[in-house]
Order: C-alpha cells, then sequence, then structure tokens
C-alpha cells in the first residue's frame, strides 16, 4: 500500500461556489446559468408593525391580511418571505411550548377562532405564489416592553422557568443566554417548528444579548469555569446556540435552509484588526454575536446583515459593509444577502438621500455588481405600501434583474446528473447557450485550463512564454501561460499543448488534483490499492492512478457500476457531475480557517 502525505486543505477551494467556470468559448449569446436572485421581505409580527394590520382573533381578517400582503409581495417581484413567528417568548402558530401572542389576537394565550395557524395558512400561501416562507424568531427577547412583564400567560416557559430569565436594566425580560436550559427551550421551539411546519428556513434576527451590562454574574460564576473572561463565555454561548440550531435544521430537513440577520457591522477596525473601516456600533463587542465566526464555521447557510445606511456615510458606507461581507463569505458557500433599509424612504423630506427609493435602487445595483452578492431583504413590508414610489420602483428593478429567467435548461431533463448540472448552474460554475446545456457536448483542454484558473482566481501574468501552438492572439494564451509557469499543467511534448482537442476524464481529474497540489490543498494519506476496484484499472494511465485514488477515496468518483473510463473524452454532463460531487464532499470542510 503506497501512501503520500500532504499539506492541509486550504480555504481556496472553496472559491469554487462563487468564481465562474467556463466549458467553452464564452460568446454575447450564451446565457449564463446563475443562482437566481434572492429577494427577501422581512413580515415583523412584533408591535403589529405588518402583521396583522390589527390584532384579532378573527380568522377571516386573519387570512384577508395574509393574501393581500402575498399578492402584494409577489408582485413587486420578492420571491422570499421572513415571517416574525416568534418575536417573543409567543408564537403565531400553534405551539405546545409558547403562548398566542398578544401582537397577533390582542391577549396572550389566546387563539385565533376556529383553531386557524397563521403560520400554516402563510406557509400554503406562500407556496402557491412560488414564494419561500422562512420562519423568523426572536432567541431570546421574552418581553417587548416592560408594561408586558406582568401580562405573559399562566403556560409561558418564562412564567413556568423564571430561573432560566433575566431582567434586564432596559426593563424587559429575556432568557438567559449563559442557561443551558434556555438554549435547550429555544432549540426544542425550531424543532417544533420543522416536525409542523413546510417552512423552506429557520432565521434569526439582530437580537442576543441586549448589551454589555447584562445581569448575568451568577450564571457565569456557575457555568464560566473553563473561561477567563465574561465576554468570551457570552460569545461562546451565542456560538453555541447557533451551531445548535444549524445542526438540528439540517438534521430534520437538508432542504430547509438556516441563517441570520446581524446587525450591519461585526466590529470596527478600532477594536478588532478583523473588522471593517466603519466607526458605528458592531455586534461583536455589544452583543457578544460573532457573525463571522458563523460564516466561517458554515454553521449557517446564508447571512443578512442589516446595512441600514447609505452609499457613502461617513460612520457606515454601504459599500464599505458589503465588500466587508463579502470577504467574510468568501470561500465558505455561505450566501451573503444584504438586509435593506426600505423604512428608511418612508416620509421623508425630498431633500433626503433616501426619498423616493433612488437610495436603495443604488443599493440593489451595487449589490448586482459584487460578485459574492447572493440577493437582498428589505425591512419591512408596510414600508412599500406607505411610498408608493418605491413599491414602482422596486417591481421595475425587480423585473431588470438579469437573473430572472433562473437557471433553466431546455436538455437535461431525465439526464441522469440532471441535480448535479443544476447544483453547479446554481452556484454560477456553468453556462448554457440559448436555454440550453448541450450535456452530451466534450470539452475543450484550454477551457477546461480556463475552468481551472477561474475556479482558484489565478491571476493571469503578463510576458510569459507559451506553449508553441498556442498564438497570442487566442482568448486563453495568458491564462495557459500562467498555469504552466505554475505548474497546473504539462503540455503534451514538443512544447505543444493540444488547446483545441478534446480532453479525457482521466486528465480532468489529473488537472484538478495538480491544481489542488500545487494550492496545498490536499491533507490526507492516499492509498493507491483502491483502483484495483474499477473493472478498467488496467486502462488507467500510471500517472493518473494518483489522482483517481484521492478523487475515489473522498467518495467523488464512486461509480455503481466499477468502471472509471479513464480514456473516454469527458462530457459536459459528466465534468457537472464531478464538480457538484466535489462541492459536495467532506474535502471541501474548513478547519482552523479563523
Amino acid at each position: 500500500m503506497r501512501k503520500l502525505n500532504k499539506k492541509i486543505i486550504s480555504t481556496s477551494l472553496l472559491m469554487l461556489l462563487m468564481t465562474v467556470f467556463v466549458f467553452s468559448t464564452v460568446t454575447s449569446s450564451e446565457i449564463n446559468a446563475v443562482e437566481k436572485e434572492f429577494r427577501g421581505v422581512w413580515v415583523s409580527t412584533v408591535w403589529g408593525i405588518d402583521y396583522p394590520s390589527k390584532a384579532t382573533t378573527d380568522e377571516d381578517k386573519l387570512k384577508k391580511d395574509a393574501i393581500e400582503m402575498l399578492d402584494n409581495i409577489k408582485d413587486m417581484g420578492f420571491n422570499a418571505v421572513f415571517l416574525q413567528v416568534r418575536s417573543c417568548s409567543d408564537a403565531i402558530y400553534k405551539s405546545d411550548i409558547y403562548p398566542w401572542s398578544r401582537f397577533l389576537t390582542g391577549t396572550q394565550g389566546v387563539a385565533p377562532e376556529n383553531g386557524f395557524d397563521p403560520l400554516e395558512f402563510f406557509v400554503q400561501e406562500s407556496h402557491k405564489r412560488g414564494l419561500e416562507l422562512h420562519a423568523w424568531i426572536n432567541p431570546y427577547r421574552i418581553t417587548a416592553t416592560p408594561t408586558d412583564n406582568s401580562k405573559l400567560y399562566a403556560t409561558n416557559p418564562a412564567v413556568l422557568n423564571p430561573e432560566l430569565t433575566v431582567l434586564h436594566s432596559d426593563g424587559k425580560l429575556y432568557f438567559n443566554p449563559g442557561e443551558p436550559r434556555a438554549r435547550e427551550l429555544i432549540i426544542s421551539g425550531v424543532k417544533e417548528i420543522l416536525d409542523n411546519y413546510d417552512v423552506d428556513g429557520i432565521h434569526l434576527d439582530d437580537y442576543f444579548y441586549p448589551d454589555k451590562n447584562f445581569e448575568d454574574e451568577d450564571t457565569y460564576a456557575k457555568y464560566g469555569s473553563d473561561f477567563t473572561d465574561v465576554n468570551q463565555w457570552r460569545i461562546n454561548n451565542n456560538n453555541l446556540l447557533i451551531k445548535e440550531i444549524g445542526e438540528i435544521v439540517h438534521t430534520k430537513n437538508s432542504k430547509v435552509k438556516f441563517g441570520v440577520s446581524p446587525a450591519g457591522i461585526w466590529a470596527n477596525k478600532s477594536t478588532s484588526h478583523l473588522g471593517s473601516d466603519t466607526d458605528g456600533w458592531g455586534t461583536y463587542v455589544n452583543q457578544f454575536a460573532d457573525s463571522r465566526y458563523w460564516v466561517k464555521e458554515r454553521y449557517v447557510d446564508y447571512i443578512v446583515p442589516q446595512i441600514y445606511w447609505n452609499i457613502g456615510f461617513r460612520i457606515a458606507d454601504y459599500e464599505t459593509l458589503v465588500s466587508w461581507w463579502s470577504d467574510v463569505v468568501k470561500g465558505t458557500g455561505v450566501k451573503l444577502y444584504i438586509g435593506q433599509a426600505a423604512y428608511r424612504t418612508v416620509g421623508v423630506e425630498p431633500s433626503s438621500i433616501w426619498y423616493g427609493g433612488s437610495e436603495i435602487k443604488r443599493q440593489i445595483d451595487l449589490n448586482r455588481n459584487s460578485s459574492f452578492v447572493n440577493g437582498y431583504c428589505m425591512f419591512s413590508y408596510k414600508s412599500f405600501l406607505k411610498n408608493d414610489k418605491l413599491y414602482a420602483m422596486l417591481k421595475t428593478s425587480n423585473k431588470e434583474d438579469p437573473t430572472n429567467d433562473g437557471t433553466y435548461f431546455s436538455d437535461i431533463e431525465n439526464n441522469p446528473y440532471e441535480e448535479n448540472i443544476k447544483y453547479v448552474a446554481s452556484r454560477s460554475i456553468v453556462v448554457g447557450y440559448d436555454g440550453r446545456f448541450n450535456p452530451e457536448q466534450s470539452i475543450k483542454r484550454a477551457d477546461f485550463v480556463l475552468m481551472l484558473s477561474r475556479l482558484f482566481e489565478i491571476e493571469s501574468l503578463e510576458g510569459l512564454t507559451g506553449f508553441d501552438d498556442v498564438s497570442v492572439e487566442d482568448y486563453y494564451y495568458k491564462e495557459l501561460a500562467t498555469a504552466r509557469k505554475n505548474g497546473l499543467i504539462l503540455g503534451v511534448g514538443d512544447n505543444k499543448f493540444n488547446p483545441e482537442g478534446q480532453i479525457t476524464r482521466q486528465d480532468i481529474f489529473v488537472m484538478t488534483y495538480r491544481a489542488m497540489q500545487v494550492l496545498n490543498m490536499i491533507n490526507t494519506d492516499i492509498d493507491s490499492s483502491v483502483v484495483d476496484g474499477y473493472v478498467d484499472k488496467n486502462n488507467i494511465s500510471d500517472y493518473a492512478v494518483e489522482a483517481i485514488s484521492y478523487f475515489t477515496q473522498n467518495n467523488i468518483l464512486a461509480n455503481e457500476s466499477k468502471a472509471i473510463f479513464p480514456v473516454k473524452v469527458a462530457s459536459r454532463d459528466e465534468m457537472a457531475d464531478f464538480l457538484a460531487r466535489l462541492l459536495k464532499s467532506d474535502i471541501m470542510a474548513i478547519k482552523n480557517f479563523n
């Protein structure tokens, strides 16, 4: 058994998720198969901000408000709804843990008539309109105002478990993040939603510790012995909550997404060298919410920083923060949606930068020009009803969205690799031609090198000597010369590369593996005997054994027929399948990322 020790995996491989994969020459007639822009809207239920229009037990009125809202949301071009289902220690759905919300019916613990369940209705009606429905919860907040403290229903978990609560200096009650049982209570609420409702996501907003002066000294003394600093203990408490919610979500239903929308500033450079070039209120210091860490550890599927400031704002510039968050998600696979302040356009003077929605439009355009921003979420729904210009602007803007046509290919139905083709297409890794994917078309050697260069973000160098059969006028000249210099590719002999030639399956595996080696991405012992499991092992060239062994060990090349077809010319659908398997595999895991 031959083993090779390799270096630790780097994060560069994860750049695959965000870069362009070109199978052949990109022309103006091509249609990019990019992931459809995510366009969410927050629907707040606390204080009746968005839903319902007035607290009531009336089933018909609650349904009417929901239908009107969802029709408008669909009309404006949104494709996702973030419904606040638990604004405090209460619920707008049938729960065995939390009482009915007073913001829904007027009195905590009082249910809507006829057994009506708003969350169930919202899920059904959203899906009818092609909208995602994400269940939005506030984990720690028990009461929204001090006067609510005396109005908690008898079965409220805060009443049943007062030892898990803290009366903060703002006069409101909170579940204590340092109490393990409080965390279990919150997670149990998430489980209940996942068990009973066909939601598309679980969503947390920016309510963590209310501030730095939280009254948890006794809790720290009880549970914080492993920490020398109370602040690090608090950060760990939030980290555990996010990690465990993510695990529950993905265990219960792998199709459900989990995300958080922290305040827009993680930390300023003045408090952390990793922070943004801003001078505002940061969540890491003030709320002990290490949202950067949650992204790097991939505890979340998406992050929605609430960047509620305008482009050019001195203290917290929108563009600066979009750039900072883009750098945070880069290489992680976590989606970045920008939280935008639609509410700022309401009731402002014509002299305001927010007037009429023009600033919101500028921000959307900036988002769309970013390689790492996958969409936006607006706060909140009623803002559009209070501003006709904003409503009209957004509707028009969303029709202009270049991803509106989605990732549909007319020629992949029933293709054995259909799912994985869609997987890589949704991540902007493959392109189509006039709505077709051409799955059986072969790939040129030069175009595969372009793919590697873009996947691994290798900057093309000027003035390099190329292969004799590659002209400086060729669109791939610099990429091939750079890849050659960096050792990513070898020629076919006599200083030639055969750029227009077809590429075999084993050469694709070898090129990919070699690129990963050069970029120090391999960390495993390789057992070359695994190729003995292929019935056509004798067709594998000696130079390809190591690469095929590596990808086989990691279940990238698992094949029910036990054949690898090494010398077969690679087709586009096979390449998509290979990349999808690579992207989904455990070798993508990040270690010691921070």
